[in-house]
């Protein structure tokens, strides 16, 4: 009488663990890619995010100071662009006082008084704080937004006017350059 295998030989069983194996592998890197690209659009969003709330405070600034102006006479007042700034990056999300706009002479043009116009600042994801490079309209070098303190590059900062990844691969955790090829701190 011939017996009825039941089961797998362990040849077998060996074959099917190899192909689950290899399809394992093919995932990782599919995985990691993803993970990546979500990254990469969440902080995508987030720089959006800053760029416009800097964007409506120059804009409210512009329409202060074009209030400010006397009706009757058609005159450009010469306020230099940094000085339509937000001054740190917590005066987006904190109440603040009149912020005095200046023209290019230093005379006195308008008060501004400020509104939120972010909830908190948003985080870096590869980081998972927000720490960003901050960047003055005065043209000093790049400051720095860490743990709700902008530390500026010297005493001649004024107005922000963009904001960029740090670049220190330490703090990043490795992620400098995005699945295009591009430096996160170029972006």
């Amino acid at each position: 009488m011939t017996g009825k295998r039941h089961g797998f030989s362990l040849f077998e069983m060996l074959i099917v663990v190899a192909i689950m194996g290899l399809i394992a592998l093919a995932a990782v890197p599919v995985a990691e890619i993803t993970y990546v690209k979500s990254q990469e659009t969440f902080l995508e969003n987030n720089l959006a995010d800053i760029r416009q709330a800097i964007a409506l405070w120059k804009r409210d600034c512009l329409n202060v100071v074009n209030m400010q102006k006397p009706s009757n006479i058609d005159v450009i007042l010469d306020v230099p662009d940094c000085n339509l700034c937000p001054p740190t990056l917590e005066a987006l999300f904190k109440p603040a006082p009149p912020y005095s706009i200046l023209a290019s002479d230093s005379t006195f043009v308008a008060d501004f008084y400020p509104r939120p116009y972010l909830h908190t600042i948003p985080q870096d994801p590869f980081i998972g704080a927000a720490e960003w490079a901050v960047h003055y309209a005065s043209g000093s070098s790049v400051g720095t937004y860490t743990s709700g303190i902008t530390t500026p590059p010297d005493a001649d900062h004024i107005g922000v006017f963009d904001v960029s990844c740090i670049a220190d691969p330490i703090k990043r955790r490795g992620f400098v350059k995005a699945i295009d090829g591009t430096n996160y701190s170029d972006w």
